[in-house]
């Protein structure tokens, strides 16, 4: 261990020794590099703002000519059709559009009878409290002739689009509907993807209110939170062209408002791979590099090593795959933390069991029954630990959640979490179901964690034969 010591504080040594000797050289190289990149950046806000707007600009046009005399007069004598005659018109007057400009859809919604039509025809009627239709309102209220939404092609296999909102009105103003085409978001994700590749950036389409609309999977570079976003777009001023901002050494950020979308476009360039700055690094640091190589080779190829495979096993022993919960390792060394507690008077359990998982197998397939148990997770994560109870997943299909915090009412969280579960929605799975029973120690006499598990248990399978009873249940494949 001294040894290693030693060798790091010499290594050390001669890294700053070399790097004092490269600090004047490579001032002046800053200054180059940094002004480049400014200028740089803006070439690129440029050719982004550019390129979405070449993507958009035609879209919102085709959106404002479905605005027309043909249209107004269609919803203002929509009377004298019947409603087959109307959904069959606009079928082929938005499947044209389609054709025409290879939009992923066409739209329109009649504001008087609440109709929403698609390429496919009539595909439902608008409801606002639906949050698939919570677009609608706040655009019909804005007065905003048109504007842009993200949101699932629910007429297309969910397919994830951009929407062009527009206003349709009638000669003296009155609103009549919204109309207008879908670009699908895999096109402007295509397009950030080159130009990322191309320049070494990272790309996001913001709104004003600090959601990130379009950005690339994945992306590691300056993550930023909707908070961090907010707070930097304050600083836009709209009457400069751009934003700019520099980070770390010699990366930025420049912010270009882009109206034609109302969003702005948020590029971010990590820094510290200026081909130029690198070279020079590299000349000024030859000799240390030489005689370091070989020690800090090793050095941090041990370091990393062991740091990652222990993160790595450590997070694999204790955390579920598949729904991101803990497992039943991770419970048991929980339970036996609770067990070494003095007083173990403040803990409850409630235990949980997925019903008709196997059904959901043999009928739809194991992918579905994947996401029956993710989707069982997510609302055991958005009521349970959300609360402050620790959740674990401790077999096939069972659950359970542990807290030391004081609980009420039993009853009450039985209640809230299966008002949890009804949230959840699925494209061929119509039911999310779970068994569950909660027990307090307050209110039983027991010596260990496990005893309270046992009396939860049964309360869930009482909870269970409930749910079997339904006839339209099948015990058989529970």
């Amino acid at each position: 261990m001294r040894r290693n010591f030693l060798l790091l504080i010499t290594s050390a040594i001669l890294v700053i020794s070399f790097g004092l000797s490269s600090v004047v050289s490579l001032q002046s190289m800053d200054i180059l590099v940094k002004e480049n990149n400014r200028d740089n950046s803006v070439i690129y806000a440029n050719e982004i703002s550019n390129a979405v707007i070449d993507v958009f600009s035609e879209a919102v046009a085709v959106s404002q000519s479905m605005n027309n005399t043909f249209i107004r007069e269609l919803l203002k004598n929509e009377s004298a059709l019947t409603v087959d005659q109307q959904s069959d018109i606009l079928r082929k007057y938005l499947s044209d559009i389609v054709y025409k400009f290879g939009y992923s859809t066409a739209f329109l919604a009649d504001d008087k009878t609440m109709a929403y039509y698609s390429e496919h025809g009539y595909s439902k009627t608008v409801d606002i409290n639906n949050p698939d239709d919570d677009w609608y309102l706040p655009f019909k209220e804005s007065g905003n002739q048109y504007e842009l939404n993200v949101d699932n092609d629910q007429a297309n296999n969910n397919r994830l689009t951009i929407y062009i909102n527009m206003r349709i009105l009638d000669n003296s103003g009155t609103y009549l509907g919204a109309c207008g085409v879908g670009v699908p978001m895999k096109q402007i994700m295509s397009l950030l993807q080159t130009l990322e590749a191309q320049s070494d950036i990272s790309i996001k389409l913001v709104s004003p209110d600090g959601v990130v609309r379009v950005a690339r999977s994945g992306q590691l570079v300056f993550q930023r939170t909707e908070e961090e976003l907010r707070a930097v777009l304050k600083k836009y001023d709209y009457a400069q062209p751009y934003f700019y901002e520099t980070k770390k050494e010699d990366g930025y950020t420049i912010i270009k408002y882009i109206p034609e979308c109302d969003w702005f476009a948020v590029i971010d360039y990590e820094g510290g791979k200026s081909a130029v700055r690198s070279t020079m690094l590299f000349k000024n640091l030859m000799a240390c590099l030489a005689i370091l190589l070989a020690v800090l080779i090793v050095i941090n190829f041990v370091l990393n090593s062991f740091t990652k495979h222990t993160a790595h096993f450590v997070e694999e022993a204790l955390e579920d795959e598949l729904t991101g919960l803990k497992n039943r390792r991770s419970c048991s060394l929980e339970m036996a933390r609770l067990n070494a507690m003095q007083n173990i008077r403040n803990v409850s359990i409630a235990t949980m069991d997925i019903n008709g998982l196997k059904l959901t197998n043999d009928t739809y397939g194991h992918t579905a029954g994947d996401d029956l148990l993710k989707g069982a997770a997510n609302a055991m994560k958005a009521y349970f630990i959300k609360n402050g109870w620790k959740v674990f997943r401790t077999g096939g299909d069972e659950f359970i959640a542990i807290t030391t915090k004081p609980v009420a009412d039993k009853n009450k969280v039985v209640e809230d979490f299966k008002n949890q579960l009804a949230q959840f929605h699925h494209e061929v799975i119509k039911e999310l179901s779970v068994s569950i029973g909660v027990a307090k120690a307050s209110e039983n006499e027991i010596s260990c964690v496990e005893d309270l598990i046992k009396i939860a248990d049964k309360k869930m399978y009482a909870d269970k034969e409930l749910f079997y009873s339904d006839t339209t249940h099948e015990r058989r494949k529970r």
